[in-house]
C-alpha cells in the first residue's frame, strides 16, 4: 500500500506532533508513506531519523499550477494508493491533481466549520473527489454528516486525534517562582488564540467569583492575548496583579504542566489540543460545553460548565483549589483517560483500517 500525506506544520513542533507521530506509526504497520508540505528542519529531522521519505513541497497560491503538477507526477510515478490530505491549503491543489486519477482522497477536519452553502467549500471537503472526511470528534462528525447529502453522508468518518503521554515526559514543568509566583499559590492555566470563539474574556471574568483563601494565580497563553481587549477586563478584576497574560509562547506545555488546574472557555471545540496536551500532562480540566472537547473528559478528571458563565467557571474553580486531594486525583485520571481512551496508537490503527477498506 503507497500512501502520499501532505502535512503543513507552520509552528512549534508540538502543535503538529500527534499529526507526525500517526504518520510514522502508519509507516511501521507495513504502509509505504511520502510525505510532502510545510516544515521546519526539526519536523524533517523527525521524519529522516524514523526513515520517513519526505520533501518539503507546499502550494505557494490558492491554486498552484506548479504543485498540482509535482502531486501528479509523485502519484503516477510512485503508483501511490491513497492521497492522504492533512491541510486545507494543500487540499484545493490536491482535488485538482487527482482529477483524473484513480487514487483515494481523503481529508481531515476539525471543527465545526464546514456548511453546504458555502459555495468555496465545493472546492474543497465538499468536493465529489473526496472520497472521505476524517472528524476528529463525534461532534465535527455529526455536523460534517449535515452538510452532507444522501450516499455522500458516508464520507463522513470519526477517528479520535489521539496522543501519548510519553511524549511530554521530558517536558520540565515551568517554575512560576522566577516570576515571582508563590510557590504555596494555585496556578491556572488558558492557551488559545485571542478570538470570539476563545472567549478568553469569560475566563478573566470568573475572577471575580473565586471562593477560596488561598491565592491564584491566572496564566494566559495564545496569540493575540496581548492585545488591549484584554487589559481592559484584567484590570477590572480583583484579583488583576495575579492575572499573567504572556502571548505566543513556545513553552505552553510546560507552563501548562508547571501550573494546577487548565481551564477552556471556548464557546465551539471540535477536539481541544490544549486539552489534549494539559490532560497528558496530568491536570484536572474546567471547560465549557463547547462541542467535541466535552468528550475529553469523564466527572474522574473534570467539570463541564456552561458557554458565556464565568460565574460557573469562577465556581468550579474554586472547588478544585480549595479541594487538594480531588484535584491531585482528577488530574492523575486526566492522565489515565488519554492513555486508555485517546491514545495515538488506536488513532493509527482506526486510520490503517480506513484504507484498508477503501482499497478493499
Amino acid at each position: 500500500m503507497n500512501v502520499l500525506v501532505t502535512i503543513n506544520c507552520k509552528g512549534p513542533f508540538s502543535v503538529y506532533r500527534a499529526q507526525i507521530e500517526m504518520i510514522c506509526l502508519l509507516q511501521n504497520k507495513g504502509i509505504n508513506i511520502k510525505v510532502i508540505g510545510f516544515y521546519d528542519t526539526k519536523v524533517k529531522d523527525f521524519f529522516d531519523k524514523k526513515g520517513i521519505n519526505n520533501s518539503n513541497t507546499f502550494p505557494k497560491a490558492t491554486i498552484d499550477k506548479h504543485y498540482i503538477h509535482d502531486v501528479k507526477n509523485i502519484i503516477v510515478n510512485e503508483n501511490i494508493d491513497i492521497l492522504h490530505v492533512l491541510d486545507g491549503k494543500s487540499l484545493r491543489n490536491c482535488v485538482l491533481a487527482v482529477k483524473k486519477e484513480k487514487v483515494k482522497l481523503i481529508t481531515y477536519f476539525g471543527s465545526a466549520s464546514l456548511y453546504w452553502h458555502d459555495l468555496s467549500s465545493y472546492l474543497t471537503y465538499l468536493n465529489p473527489r473526496v472520497d472521505k472526511i476524517i472528524c476528529n470528534s463525534i461532534y465535527v462528525f455529526d455536523h460534517v454528516k449535515k452538510q452532507l447529502f444522501k450516499k455522500n453522508k458516508n464520507k463522513a468518518i470519526k477517528i479520535y486525534k489521539g496522543y501519548d503521554p510519553n511524549w511530554f515526559e521530558s517536558v520540565t514543568p515551568f517554575d512560576y517562582y522566577s516570576m515571582g509566583i508563590s510557590k504555596n499559590s494555585i496556578v491556572v492555566t488558558l492557551a488559545g488564540t485571542n478570538t470570539k470563539n476563545k472567549r478568553i474574556t469569560d475566563f478573566i471574568k470568573s475572577s471575580k467569583f473565586l471562593s477560596t483563601k488561598k491565592e491564584v494565580h491566572y496564566i494566559i497563553i495564545g496569540k493575540f492575548t496581548e492585545n488591549k481587549n484584554l487589559e481592559k477586563f484584567k484590570n477590572e478584576s480583583p484579583i488583576k496583579n495575579n492575572i499573567h497574560i504572556l502571548g505566543l509562547r513556545t513553552d505552553a506545555v510546560s507552563l501548562i504542566k508547571g501550573s494546577d488546574i487548565y481551564v477552556q472557555t471556548s464557546l465551539s471545540e471540535g477536539f481541544g489540543r490544549a486539552i489534549s496536551e494539559a490532560m497528558s500532562v496530568g491536570k484536572p480540566i474546567i471547560m465549557t460545553d463547547a462541542g467535541g472537547c466535552t468528550e475529553l473528559i469523564d466527572k474522574s478528571c473534570g467539570i463541564i460548565t456552561p458557554t458565556k458563565n464565568p460565574s460557573a467557571v469562577g465556581s468550579a474553580i474554586s472547588s478544585l483549589v480549595n479541594n487538594d486531594k480531588l484535584r491531585i486525583e482528577m488530574g492523575s485520571n486526566a492522565k489515565k483517560r488519554m492513555k486508555k481512551v485517546y491514545h495515538i496508537n488506536d488513532t493509527a490503527e482506526d486510520t490503517f483500517q480506513l484504507y484498508k477498506q477503501l482499497l478493499n
